[in-house]
């Protein structure tokens, strides 16, 4: 026993005389120049040691090295990548017999990294990794020398990380980020045994300022390949000076890799216009590679309150299934839910992380109501009334709600389109918009290099159907546009009564219409559209007018009558309204306007303004049948100008143009004149003062 003890205290001498030796004669300064050759051969940089390298032996032998700074190549903002003011590092001697590798707290201060990006894409961290020779390879914790394996248990008493800052700087997308105050604590800690840390880091990116704080428990694997996470908390706050995070929260219960984690997070704070509280729970999973995060079961809630929305508060809930594969920047979404305060939809997508990022999806709802969520309109007046007619119910396709409104010239900012790759698929079975019901949507829509294209669009309306493309174009200074539709069979009459409140037209409408144009403001759309619109509307009526009453009332001046003052509806049914209208400059113009009817023929021409919405109509109406009053009129042509705006047309008999090409209908109606004064004033109509008063009679009636 008394040689056992002997042996001990020996040897214990020895390493007290070794200590003694080792800080008498070995001066750790002299490894100055072997270190920064070795830095250098591995690196290519320079390893600068300002500060001493001094011997620590209380309470365990270790290092202290001052001011040591890493160099950067040349041509960066900062001479260094990586500087600090102290590092101290401590190992216990006798452990080391038994092969436990004993580290004392290991703590920096006044750390900075210093990382750039520049205009070429080179960053000054570029050739490390390949320049980087390493003499023997570890493999967790067993160092190979050859055969020997030597097995080495090593523990920690704490890490520190004081007033560390760092700046990440990247020239080509002039994004700055700035690490001020850098703080992280780890307790005492070995592998397979479970250890806190905390963070506090204070920092800008360009103009937004943030901080976070949190903390979670660390258990190292034995290997050293594998960490697993409990109990982490974190908080931030930030502000550019618009927007503003007040408070984010997130919570993870654990996390191992391979294996399920359950998260919590929560944000609330608010842009220009719009606050939002949003919170949410999610499944999370990191794969054993390193390079797959799936997620299930992801709930986010928004509830938002601003100017900006549609609705003074919109409580809208994301549900979802994603993963993203990281070394394709890839990002998978399933079983996408959205719902809108009760306006739902459902579908898949993906995300790709390029340089421009491309985005694919497929969405489909049940029933979307747009009007629910737009603006609502001025009421337009019901215009079922003597004052409407067919001419303007043709040429006022665009309805404007005031008359010489004030046009937009602001053009919207597209630009986004030129930064985005985008292709999908939507299909709606009830869409409600601008109060007109239309079912089973579909469309396939894409962007690409700054071209918007809805390459399909069809839908069922009112009995018909409804296809069409259309194309923006932003790589200009003013957009341009391409819109090509069929409205196919639709029934016009509800459509125009639930869209503009207009019983104007009746009828089975058949449209083809081809538009371009540059500019997408309101004034720029009307002032520079251009293309043509054909119209086909069979088995119709036009409401509000009755041609063959004005005829009638017509022949009913001719013969010196009062109108008839019939009682029959203010209608006009025709077999046939069809005319080509041909947009350019401003103006909407048809040279051949037809309706065809069992009573009446009617052509016309003419043009509207689509800038200062005013109306300039010619229609000459023709009795094609007999009876009902009209056979001493059938064959003649009256015109009927319509005048006005869209809101407030007007239609006048133009009596002087139906004279002046019907020499023998005037004849007859100075006769039918004559033959009323010989009634009323017998004889005395004979006189050349009467015929005189006649003929001024018959001017004022018909010129």
């Amino acid at each position: 026993m008394k040689k056992i003890l002997y042996i001990l205290l020996g040897l214990i001498l020895l390493v007290v005389i070794g200590i003694g030796v080792l800080v008498t004669f070995v001066n750790p300064n002299q490894f100055k120049p072997l270190l920064t050759e070795q830095v250098k051969k591995m690196t290519g940089r320079d390893l600068v040691i300002n500060g001493d390298i001094s011997w620590r032996f209380f309470p365990t032998l270790g290092l202290s090295v001052g001011d040591t700074e890493f160099r950067n190549p040349a041509g960066f903002a900062e001479p260094n990548l990586i500087q600090f003011k102290q590092a101290d590092l401590s190992v216990s001697v006798l452990p080391l017999l038994s092969q436990h590798l004993d580290i004392g707290e290991m703590r920096l201060d006044g750390a900075h990294v210093f990382i750039q990006t520049l205009n070429n894409g080179a960053t000054n961290l570029d050739g490390l990794t390949d320049k980087t020779a390493v003499a023997e390879t570890t493999t967790g914790n067993t160092v190979t020398h050859g055969e020997k394996n030597t097995h080495w248990n090593v523990s920690v008493a704490g890490i520190k990380l004081v007033n560390a800052s760092a700046e990440v700087r990247n020239d080509k997308t002039k994004m700055v980020a700035q690490l001020n105050h850098i703080n992280f604590t780890l307790d005492s800690f070995q592998p397979q045994t479970w250890t806190k840390a905390t963070f506090d880091v204070q920092g800008n990116v360009n103009a937004l300022t943030f901080s976070a704080q949190g903390s979670t428990e660390i258990n190292l694997a034995a290997d050293y390949k594998n960490v697993r996470l409990k109990a982490l908390s974190a908080t931030m706050n930030m502000t550019d000076g618009k927007t503003e995070i007040k408070n984010a929260q997130l919570g993870l219960d654990q996390f191992n890799l391979g294996q399920w984690s359950n998260m919590t997070f929560s944000v609330n704070g608010k842009v220009p216009n719009l606050n939002f509280d949003t919170h949410g729970t999610a499944k999370v999973k990191l794969s054993t590679d390193h390079n797959v995060i799936t997620v299930q079961g992801l709930k986010v809630t928004n509830d938002l309150v601003g100017k900006t929305l549609p609705r003074p508060t919109i409580n809208l809930v994301v549900d979802a299934d994603a993963t993203y594969d990281i070394s394709q920047k890839l990002t998978l979404v399933s079983q996408l839910s959205i719902n809108a305060d009760g306006t739902q939809a459902s579908g898949s997508g993906s995300y790709l992380a390029t340089a421009i990022p491309d985005i694919r999806f497929a969405l489909s709802s049940d029933n979307i109501n747009l009007d629910s969520w737009l603006p609502a309109k001025t009421a337009v007046a019901n215009t079922n009334n003597s004052t409407t007619a067919a001419g303007a119910a043709v040429m006022n396709a665009p309805v404007a709600t005031e008359n010489n409104a004030k046009t937009s010239t602001a053009e919207p900012d597209l630009s986004a389109l030129k930064n985005i790759n985008l292709a999908g698929m939507i299909a709606i079975k009830q869409l409600t918009v601008d109060h007109a019901n239309v079912t089973n949507v579909k469309v396939v829509t894409s962007i690409k290099q700054g071209v918007a294209t809805i390459n399909r669009f069809e839908a069922n309306l009112y009995g018909g159907k409804v296809t069409g493309s259309a194309a923006i174009d932003v790589n200009s200074a003013l957009p341009s546009y391409r819109l090509k539709n069929t409205i196919s069979n639709v029934d016009l009459l509800p459509l125009l009564k639930a869209v503009a409140n207009n019983n104007l037209l009746a009828g089975k409408a058949n449209i083809t219409t081809d538009l371009r144009g540059q500019g997408l403001s309101e004034a720029n759309i009307r002032h520079n559209i251009t293309g043509s619109i054909k119209v086909n509307v069979s088995d119709g009526a036009v409401y509000g007018v009755n041609i063959p009453d004005l005829l009638r009332n017509a022949k009913a001046k001719f013969k010196g009558q009062a109108d008839t003052g019939t009682d029959t509806a203010k209608k006009t049914d025709f077999s046939a309204l069809t005319t080509t209208l041909k947009l350019h400059n401003g103006t909407a113009s048809t040279d051949n306007f037809k309706l065809a009817s069992p009573l009446v023929a009617i052509t016309g021409q003419g043009n509207t303004s689509l800038v200062n919405e005013s109306i300039d109509l010619m229609i000459n109406s023709e009795i094609v049948a007999s009876g009902k009053g009209l056979d001493e009129i059938k064959g003649i042509a009256v015109p009927i100008h319509v005048s006005g705006t869209w809101q407030q047309p007007k239609y006048n008999l133009n009596i002087k143009d139906l004279f002046k090409n019907n020499a023998a209908l005037e004849s007859k109606a100075k006769k039918e004149i004559n033959r009323g004064l010989e009634k009323l004033l017998g004889d005395k109509a004979k006189d050349e003062n009467i015929k005189n008063v006649a003929d001024k009679l018959l001017k004022g009636l018909f010129n």
